[in-house]
């Protein structure tokens, strides 16, 4: 069977489309933010309008990067060009209006539920910080991708950087990375379904939370645990 190279910004079958590593990613908010701009037209917009409001000479590269954008919903189709997605109009208006934090959230939320951002946030159910490379890993595992060449391994960069400018991941001085405790939070607080037909009990360990049959609780303590004479209980 033939392989199938992956290019950024070329969507093959069963892979997801990656960002366009040739343009850094503040030069692709730019594309967004012109997007906006030129929404109020209320007509498609192509790269070709895009590209001069953005400063990016390449009309080409432009037109390389909005297949990303809109593989994740922030760039919606219309007519035979695009049109900025509600969710970044209100970003970039929140940013003008000084709210920079509610802006970051805003695109916080929206990104964590992008096939990216939910397999990170994953793998940090698992572990509690991560470096570059493991990052790269889990999104090149995520995205599908068979050969993790120069060119894939740039596109899967440029996916961290949005993760930390957005704040999804945080880095520390020593270059790991962590979930941004928001998240973390949302992850606590999410609903568990509880079975029915067992007394179960969640309990939650540090930045994980777990459901425990109760008696197979109350086996361990019994097996394993230590018993404590009544004057060396204490209650704070």
């Amino acid at each position: 069977m033939k392989k199938v190279r992956t290019m950024a910004g070329k969507k093959c079958k069963g892979k997801k489309v990656l960002p366009f590593y040739k343009v850094k990613i503040e030069k692709q908010l730019n594309i967004l933010k012109a997007f906006t701009v030129l929404r109020e037209k209320g007509t498609s917009v192509s790269y070709k309008d895009v590209a001069p409001l953005a400063g990016i000479k390449s009309e080409t590269n432009v037109s390389a990067c909005l297949k990303f954008w809109h593989s994740i919903g922030l760039l919606e189709r219309e007519g035979k060009g695009y049109k900025a997605s509600d969710i970044i109009v209100d970003f970039f208006k929140k940013l003008e209006w000084g709210d920079e934090d509610s802006a970051w959230s805003l695109m916080r939320d929206r990104l964590a539920k992008t096939w990216f951002g939910e397999s990170v946030i994953s793998a940090f159910k698992v572990r509690s910080y991560l470096n570059e490379d493991d990052l790269i890993n889990v999104l090149s595992s995520a995205s599908g991708v068979t050969e993790l060449d120069s060119t894939t391994r740039s596109s899967l960069k440029a996916i961290v950087k949005i993760l930390e400018m957005v704040k999804i991941v945080i880095r520390d001085e020593e270059g790991f990375f962590k979930l941004n405790q928001e998240l973390v939070k949302g992850l606590r607080d999410k609903e568990f379904n509880l079975p029915k037909d067992k007394d179960v009990i969640k309990i939650t360990i540090g930045e994980e939370s777990f459901i425990i049959d109760i008696e197979a609780l109350e086996d361990f303590v019994r097996k394993h645990g230590k018993k404590l004479a009544k004057e060396e209980i204490k209650l704070e």
